[in-house]
């Protein structure tokens, strides 16, 4: 039981920390829109990447896994390096993210930044046909890269969501999201992916206690 509360709290924190990240770095953005349109396109790109990596990171440290009372990591390098795994893993995710972005200069054709940003069409890379059919392509392959990029790209849409909905080609766009629901699914993202990775996957963030 005290076990059940003390992981109850890590992921009520973790939902707090990457909340704050959220709405913060959509206040930054808010903050430096007038200031040019470069230093925009700059904040609104590095948040999409800081909530892709803390998304990531999160996940590992709030998880509760089957496997936390095994000892496979009491060895002090394993234990290194199972960390810097996912160090990499999360660094790999929150460049996904950014490189979503790519989509909007090809979606508009020329290399222009302010043809880029004021484009109507979306681009490929923000259908979110896209993070279905990868969720597919992991439960009949089990890569756990797929869900790097799963990860990556739904953070990404669910961001750009607040402000243009969601978009399924070649359907339709749903309405924008409402912030609180964005959040709550921001939350739900990064507490589901750890549980389904394949569980050689499944790095826990605590040194086993020894009897």
């Amino acid at each position: 039981m005290k076990l059940e509360s003390r992981l109850s709290w890590r992921h009520g924190i973790a939902c707090i920390v990457l909340c704050t990240a959220c709405y913060y770095g959509d206040e930054l953005l808010r903050l430096n829109s007038p200031r040019g349109l470069l230093l925009r396109a700059v904040t609104d790109n590095a948040t999409h990447g800081t909530l892709a990596v803390l998304t990531w990171l999160l996940g590992y440290l709030c998880h509760k896994s089957r496997d936390r009372l095994n000892n496979r990591f009491s060895n002090h390098s394993n234990l290194m390096l199972s960390h810097t795994k996912v160090i990499i893993q999360s660094m790999v995710c929150g460049m996904i993210s950014c490189l979503v972005d790519v989509d909007h200069f090809i979606a508009a054709g020329s290399f222009d930044l302010e043809a880029a940003t004021h484009s109507s069409s979306r681009g490929l890379l923000h259908n979110s046909f896209i993070p279905v059919i990868m969720a597919v392509y992991y439960y009949t392959h089990r890569r756990s890269l797929a869900v790097v990029v799963l990860v990556a790209m739904v953070t990404h849409q669910l961001r750009d969501g607040v402000r243009r909905g969601l978009y399924f080609f070649p359907l339709a766009s749903t309405p924008p999201l409402p912030y609180p629901l964005y959040l709550v699914t921001m939350c739900l993202v990064m507490m589901v992916f750890p549980s389904v990775l394949p569980k050689r996957e499944r790095i826990i963030y605590m040194v086993p206690q020894v009897a």
